[in-house]
């Protein structure tokens, strides 16, 4: 899955313990997974069954009054959510990669312009344009543009020295004053020439074959307007908390985009790697540039934005999992916090936007399978905290009921770092299992936060 590439830029995110050497369970490798997932499953219930689990959660729900009516949401929600997920997980073994066979690997690349807004960026600015003249897309079809967004530190110096090293290939702007993401995308839309157009940032490396995947899907089907690519962690290695949002990052790919990818309706495309139609970003570039939201300018949030606006055009939006670029995630515990309110910020915005497209007319294509996933992505947030306020009343209840039921947490994580385990085939998996309680029992609060500071534009994490 993770491509060997940029032995000389460093890449380091490169799982390195494999499973799964042998080459029959290699060939077997999607039974091999979902007879785990089985097998895990079933573990809970030999779990529940045999620490009275059941008997516990009836004699608690029945308790009071409160309970006894929490009781009935409490069971249809859980009975939904692995109705969700099981369908998920359907679509998810259907998903592969768009690749080029035969007669189809002697079409014309298309003129592609990848542009890359930069804001204080003088550590990588250099690698990154580096890692893109690198890759093996033709050069004579590629062209960088790269957006100095007001930076403060040597980004602009960086980039004029890539510009003597690449000549006419590179264009170089530089804005005086930081004036956001959104119009560094304009103005690089707006010096482009390529008939696609590829945004890149500049903080990540991309993998040698990952612009020429990326375009398939945009040469085979004109029906597609946009394609996602693949994020990694450049610096999984660094800690604990980066390794776990190496598993983070990747079942949000291999399996969130890659399930929505089946039914042409992903739903962010993330700004480290996407490519789109230039010709439908001229369509609502104003839309784009002017959006406001509860009465305050959009200044974040400009990939699920474009992402929106495609899918509200009529046109399909797919992920391709062997586009690979690598970005470098938070170290800190304050920074992932900070990095998920921002992200949420814009989740929540785009959701009501999206909402409005998906349940009105103007959606014509596979629209059923879209709304049941929004419905469900949208459901989960009120679900795991109306969840956790009933686990968290039991505790102050029973606590020797709250711990037994810490096994029952470790096996879900358990089961939903599989999804990783297919795709990357390494132990690091685990990690996927603290990483889940972490997220079930501590970053509940992210959400409620997000809405109440929706007008909060500040970046964050810079």
């Amino acid at each position: 899955m993770w491509e060997e590439t940029l032995d000389d830029l460093d890449v380091e995110a490169r799982p390195r313990s494999f499973v799964f050497n042998l080459p029959f369970l290699k060939e077997r490798i999607d039974q091999v997974i979902v007879f785990l997932i089985i097998v895990c499953s079933a573990s809970i219930l030999i779990v529940s069954i045999k620490f009275h689990l059941f008997q516990y959660w009836a004699e608690f729900l029945n308790s009071s009054k409160f309970l006894k009516i929490a009781m009935y949401p409490l069971l249809i929600s859980t009975v939904s959510v692995i109705a969700a997920l099981i369908l998920q997980t359907i679509l998810w073994l259907r998903y592969k990669p768009e690749t080029l066979d035969g007669e189809e690997r002697n079409r014309d690349w298309p003129f592609i312009s990848v542009v890359m807004p930069a804001l204080n960026e003088q550590d990588l600015i250099g690698k990154s344009i580096d890692s893109i003249f690198a890759s093996y897309y033709p050069q004579d079809k590629l062209e960088v543009i790269c957006v100095n967004d007001g930076s403060k530190d040597l980004t602009f110096y960086y980039m004029m020295r890539a510009k003597q090293k690449y000549g006419d290939r590179i264009k170089i702007v530089n804005f005086r004053k930081n004036l956001g993401k959104r119009k560094a995308l304009y103005v690089g839309y707006k010096k482009s020439k390529g008939d696609i157009i590829v945004t890149f940032d500049t903080d990540s490396k991309i993998g040698r074959s990952a612009l020429r995947n990326l375009v398939i899907p945009l040469m085979k089907d004109r029906r597609v307007g946009a394609v996602s690519g693949r994020v990694g962690v450049l610096n999984e290695k660094e800690n604990f908390l980066t390794r776990m949002l190496s598993i983070r990052y990747s079942i949000s790919f291999d399996f969130g985009r890659a399930y929505q990818s089946v039914f042409g309706t992903v739903v962010c495309c993330p700004g480290a790697l996407t490519a789109l139609r230039k010709d439908l970003f001229a369509g609502f570039v104003k839309e784009f540039l002017s959006q406001r939201f509860m009465n305050a300018p959009c200044v974040h949030g400009e990939d699920r934005t474009l992402t929106t606006l495609i899918l509200k055009s009529g046109h399909e939006v797919k992920y391709q999992s062997n586009a690979v670029v690598y970005t470098t995630v938070p170290k800190k515990f304050g920074q992932m916090n900070k990095m998920y309110l921002r992200w949420t910020r814009s989740y929540v915005r785009e959701s009501v936007f999206l909402g409005r497209f998906l349940f009105s007319r103007k959606k014509k294509r596979h629209k059923v399978l879209p709304i049941i996933d929004f419905i469900f992505l949208n459901f989960l947030h009120p679900f795991h905290l109306f969840s956790l306020g009933i686990v968290a009343y039991s505790f102050a209840v029973n606590p020797l009921f709250m711990i037994r039921h810490l096994s029952f947490l470790v096996i879900i994580s358990f089961i939903l770092s599989l999804y990783y385990l297919r795709t990357n085939k390494s132990l690091a998996f685990l990690y996927g299992i603290p990483y889940g309680i972490i997220t079930a029992l501590f970053l509940w609060w992210i959400v409620p936060v997000s809405v109440l500071t929706m007008k909060n534009q500040s970046w964050l994490t810079r």
